[in-house]
This record gives structure tokens, C-alpha cells and sequence, in this order.
């Protein structure tokens, strides 16, 4: 047991002086190392040498920097959608309009020239613009034909005797009709409007006229081809507790104002006007503006309805002198196929050398299709 404890200091001297030992050496390995004799790569060396010895997986460790760029992936813009188009100069713009236009233009003309009616041109215009074509291709002005005047007895002039014959389902249509207190009809429109028409028919077959008498449905009202329709009916003899009296004069709601059914109109309103003592009435209904006669015949057929008056007021003029209501009517039917094609400045308003009357107003549309 003594000399246990007598050889412990000895022991612990040895443990401090290896320590110690230790430190030194490794002093002396720093000096050794910071000389300047020592290279920075033999430094290098020895500590990496010292590093693989303490950790052998250590060497798989570069110390040196790593100088090669991290790839970084962007997410590119697609810069083309954003891009702004070039500016235009005004010569290429104006072209473009240009060709914008020409091609719209081929395409309306090629749809017009399927899809449109050649009969819905006046052939009088056209044979007038192949005649400018022709003169500007010759580079003369090429002779020109003079407008003869159609002989009577090529114009077709339509009268339709109002309510006369049967309806579409086959009954029978009087028109207004007038009743005594007891009820008993004695006074019926067709019968008035068909003593009318037929004297109209009558006057104007003698002036070698090509007439037709037309029922109020009559199937050749169809797409009818005339110079002039001219639609004769009276009012009705309704009492509507004052006195309601006068002729009317309408067209269809689809035609122009100021075209050929309305020169027809005002030619026939004037004249029936000067031979009858009545005063013309404005009272306009659907069954004058949108007859069914004006949704049958052809588009180019000028065409009008006359109301010679009410059956209740002016019953003594529609009954007792149809020949002048007759006279009346074929006088305006002469104004307006004597006149109708003259230019305004031969049209001269005022009661003509035939003794029909001229209206005044604008020029009317001529006769298509002659």
C-alpha cells in the first residue's frame, strides 16, 4: 500500500509532462508551418494531410472554392405576345382600307347578283348605263334613241270592282251594307262599287286601253303586272251619331310617298275631287294601307284604293250619277298614264288640254317593266 501511493505522483508527473510534451511539439509544427520558408500550397498540404490522417472520409472534402456558376432555371416570358406590332406608315394603311373595301364590295355583289331579282332594275336604267359603258369604251358619244310613247293599247290597266265575286273560302261578300229599322239590308257596297267599275272598264276599253275587270279575290291578282291598279270601293254606313262624309285616297304603307302609286293616287284624289261634290277625308285605315290586294301584286305595279265615299252621307252621290264617279276615276287614271314618265319640267299642274287634272307635287317614279 505505500508504495501504491508512492508511485502515484510519479504517474501524474508523466501524464503532465506528456501533455506538456504535446503542446510543444505542436508549437514548434505552428512555427515550423508560419515560416516564410513555407508556401502557402505546402500549408495547404500538410494541413490536409493532418485533416486525411485525424478523418480519412475528410479527404473526400475539396477545400478549394468551387468557381463553376449555379445553374438557375428562369421561366422565360414569352415576349412575343407582348410584343407591340410595328408602326403602320399611312401609305400602307390607306391601302389596306383600300383593299378592305374592294373585297366588301365583291362580296355584296356577288350575294346582290344570286339573291336579287334582275327584273327589280328599270330596264331603262340599264340599257342607259350599257350605253354610257359603251360610249366611254368608243370615247364617242354614241346616238342616243328617242322616247316614243307607248300606244295605248299596250298599256294593262287593272280595275278592281270592290267586294265583287267570293271570298277565299268560297262565300259571299257584300261589303258595308246598309239596313233599314227592321233590319233588311237595301243598300249593299258591291253593288255600288260594281256600277262603278264597269263603266270605268267601259271608257277607258274606248280609248284602246288593254282593261281588266278584277273581282275583289281574284286569283290573277297574283304577282299582277300592270301600269296602274286602281281599287274602287264606298265607306261604310255606319252612323256614328255625326255627319261623316268625303273620299279617301290611300296606297299601300310600303311604297314610297313620293314614287308612282302616289302620283297615281293624287292624279286619281284630284280629279275625282273636281267632278265630285265632296271633300277629300284623311281618316286612313289598316284595311286601306295594308289591303291584301298590295301584298299580291307585283312590287312594280302602282297601285291605289278609292273610298268614292260613306254610304250613309253621301248616299245620293254614290247612287244616283255613277257615270260621273265613273268619268271621275278615268280622268285620273289619264293623268297619271299620260304623265307619269314625262320629266317635271313638262308637267305643268293645272287642268290638262284632255281635261283631266295634273297634280302638283314632285316628279314621279316612271313605269317599270313597259
Amino acid at each position: 500500500m505505500p508504495e501504491d501511493k508512492a508511485k502515484e505522483p510519479a504517474n501524474k508527473d508523466d501524464s503532465e509532462q506528456s501533455a506538456s510534451a504535446i503542446f510543444v511539439e505542436m508549437m514548434r509544427e505552428a512555427a515550423a508551418n508560419a515560416g516564410p520558408g513555407k508556401s502557402r500550397s505546402g500549408l495547404d498540404e500538410t494541413r490536409q494531410a493532418g485533416l486525411d490522417a485525424a478523418d480519412p472520409d475528410h479527404s473526400k472534402i475539396s477545400l478549394e472554392p468551387d468557381t463553376t456558376a449555379p445553374t438557375v432555371q428562369r421561366i422565360r416570358r414569352r415576349r412575343w405576345l407582348l410584343r407591340r406590332p410595328p408602326p403602320s406608315s399611312m401609305a400602307s394603311g390607306f391601302l389596306g382600307t383600300i383593299f378592305v373595301v374592294a373585297l366588301s364590295t365583291a362580296l355584296v355583289a356577288t350575294l346582290l347578283m344570286f339573291f336579287v331579282n334582275p327584273e327589280y332594275v328599270n330596264p331603262a336604267v340599264v340599257r342607259g348605263l350599257q350605253l354610257e359603258g359603251d360610249e366611254i369604251i368608243a370615247g364617242v358619244s354614241a346616238g342616243r334613241p328617242t322616247p316614243v310613247q307607248t300606244p295605248h293599247w299596250l298599256r294593262r290597266i287593272g280595275i278592281v270592282s270592290g267586294h265583287r265575286g267570293t271570298t277565299e273560302s268560297g262565300a259571299r261578300d257584300p261589303g258595308a251594307v246598309c239596313e233599314d229599322a227592321y233590319g233588311n239590308s237595301f243598300l249593299e257596297e258591291a253593288d255600288i262599287n260594281f256600277a262603278v267599275a264597269k263603266r270605268v272598264v267601259a271608257a277607258l276599253e274606248g280609248m284602246n286601253y288593254g282593261v281588266e275587270m278584277l273581282d275583289e279575290f281574284d286569283p290573277r291578282l297574283n304577282n299582277y303586272r300592270a301600269d296602274a291598279l286602281v281599287s274602287i270601293h264606298a265607306n261604310t254606313c255606319y252612323d256614328f251619331g255625326e255627319h261623316v262624309s268625303g273620299y279617301i285616297v290611300a296606297i299601300s304603307e310600303a311604297r314610297p310617298e313620293f314614287g308612282a302609286d302616289a302620283f297615281l293616287r293624287e292624279c286619281i284624289a284630284e280629279n275625282f275631287g273636281a267632278y265630285v261634290p265632296l271633300e277629300r277625308s284623311y281618316n286612313l285605315t289598316a284595311d286601306m294601307t295594308d289591303n291584301h290586294t298590295w301584298r299580291k301584286i307585283h312590287p312594280l305595279t302602282p297601285g291605289m284604293i278609292l273610298e268614292m265615299g260613306y254610304m250613309l252621307a253621301d248616299q245620293a252621290v254614290l247612287t244616283e250619277d255613277p257615270d260621273l264617279l265613273a268619268r271621275a276615276i278615268v280622268d285620273g287614271v289619264l293623268c297619271f298614264i299620260e304623265n307619269v314618265n314625262r320629266p317635271s319640267s313638262q308637267l305643268a299642274p293645272g287642268r290638262h288640254d284632255s281635261g283631266y287634272i295634273i297634280p302638283a307635287m314632285v316628279t314621279p317614279t316612271p313605269i317599270f317593266g313597259r
